[in-house]
């Protein structure tokens, strides 16, 4: 079997195989649905042929259209946590024995290892420039790739192997370098292009406004989304600048969707042939009609490595009918946020399920009890742990530090170079920060 099929639109081959599309706007909205329709029989044949898939999902059998993933149970972040490899073989279709391994901690407070077979990889290579191509025109020449390398992260080679699809001259230079040593080489080499976090490409450019503005031409970034504060200091040091998704990607599930020019900045085209995306009810889990936003859902299409059905990503979104000036047939997908279980500060990932792990050793066990806030003043932001007069008194700012040190993402966020204070605050309710919904959430982040 082959995942990574690359084939022009009228000339697909492989009965087993995952078929992808050269361009998507060369596609009819039939033929679109067509090959993602063939794509997901593909999967299903594979993962049935799966015994330790097929005992996950005893009535995959059952699924013989996309709209019948709807049959399947939703996947959790700590479902797949629980189940994921070397401890469970549960999600492998082909064994596992080849491939890229790669770490996820997302919505649930454990780990996430994905074996991620070599044809899947170049799979997810060849949807990620498929998407620059719409989304950087004219095509990027000479890219720093600023993501933070290694520790079993898969963004920065990631956008090693696009750059090299594209193909494009690639700086490695990744997330530690100074701003003034990163300014110096885009001034010297004449690079156009950066890939980075948002806040690490923003920081660039409005610190080192003279060396990069007269040779840069877009930012990329991938992790989390840009915010409108970093896009108005962007835009307030370099107007003319592009400021683009690299893709809409997970480490579980790879590039869901991309960016073409016409798009606002939170929209993204869905990679219809290679992933399924569903909006369901937060609360029910039940699909909602076109539109109407809700938690995210992802199928990525694969008959080798992982299975991963119907996957909660954590995100919010709504997904819109196809419509686009670009010509795309594909449905545009908003992003509308993080689920109110996880947000994503400077790439790193806030988890409630482990915030409220580590605050329970000093006696805070009830989530309604406390928010973590996280405070954006650009390029910097504060947090604020706010405890309800109900939590056991005496919690210190230095308890809390202390308590959350074993949570490797959350004491990231607390001492990390861009967090100037944080503080732990005893206050009434009417204090914690609501949604626009009246909720109040346990995760917080004013950008």
């Amino acid at each position: 079997m082959a995942t990574e099929t690359h084939t022009r639109p009228n000339d697909v081959a492989g009965d087993d195989a995952i078929r992808l599309a050269d361009r998507l706007s060369t596609l009819s909205r039939p033929d679109l649905e067509r090959l993602r329709d063939d794509n997901v029989r593909a999967m299903v044949a594979a993962a049935l042929n799966s015994p330790s898939v097929h005992r996950r999902w005893p009535t995959l059998a059952h699924v013989t259209h996309p709209s019948e993933l709807a049959r399947l149970p939703m996947l959790t972040p700590q479902e797949l946590a629980e189940g994921c490899p070397p401890g469970s073989d549960e999600f492998l279709i082909d064994g596992g024995e080849t491939g890229l391994v790669i770490r996820s901690s997302g919505t649930s407070g454990l780990d996430k290892v994905l074996y991620h077979s070599w044809q899947f990889t170049r799979q997810v290579n060849r949807l990620g420039a498929r998407g620059l191509r719409d989304a950087a025109s004219p095509l990027p020449r000479r890219v720093a790739n600023c993501m933070h390398p290694a520790e079993l992260g898969g963004a920065f080679t990631f956008v090693q192997d696009v750059l090299q699809l594209i193909p494009a001259l690639a700086f490695p230079l990744g997330s530690k370098p100074a701003m003034a040593h990163i300014a110096e080489l885009v001034s010297e080499h004449g690079i156009d292009t950066i890939v980075a976090s948002p806040s690490h490409g923003a920081e660039l450019v409005t610190t080192e406004t003279a060396r990069t503005v007269p040779h840069l031409r877009r930012i990329l970034y991938m992790g989390e989304p840009v915010g409108q504060v970093r896009r108005d200091a962007i835009a307030a040091a370099a107007p003319e600048l592009t400021v683009r998704s690299f893709a809409y990607s997970t480490t579980e599930t790879g590039p869901i969707g991309y960016q073409c020019a016409h798009v606002s900045a939170t929209e993204h085209h869905v990679h219809e042939d290679a992933v399924v995306v569903e909006i369901v009810d937060e609360s029910t889990g039940e699909p909602v009609p076109a539109g109407r936003p809700g938690a995210v859902l992802v199928t990525p299409l694969t008959t080798t490595g992982m299975a991963l059905f119907r996957y909660w990503i954590g995100d919010r979104g709504r997904l819109d009918p196809p419509g686009c000036a670009c010509g795309s047939p594909t449905p545009r997908l908003t992003l509308l946020g993080r689920t109110g279980q996880t947000l994503i500060v400077d790439t790193w990932k806030v988890s409630s399920d482990h915030l409220m792990e580590r605050l329970a050793v000093l006696g805070v066990v009830d989530p309604a009890d406390c928010q973590f806030q996280v405070l954006w003043e650009f390029p910097h932001y504060r947090v604020k742990l706010l405890l309800s007069p109900r939590t056991p008194a005496g919690i210190t700012t230095a308890a809390v530090a202390e308590a959350l040190h074993a949570a490797h993402h959350i004491h990231q966020v607390i001492t990390g170079p861009r967090c100037v204070e944080f503080t732990v605050e005893r206050t009434g309710l009417e204090k914690f920060a609501q949604t626009e919904r009246n909720k109040v959430p346990v995760l917080y982040q004013r950008m």
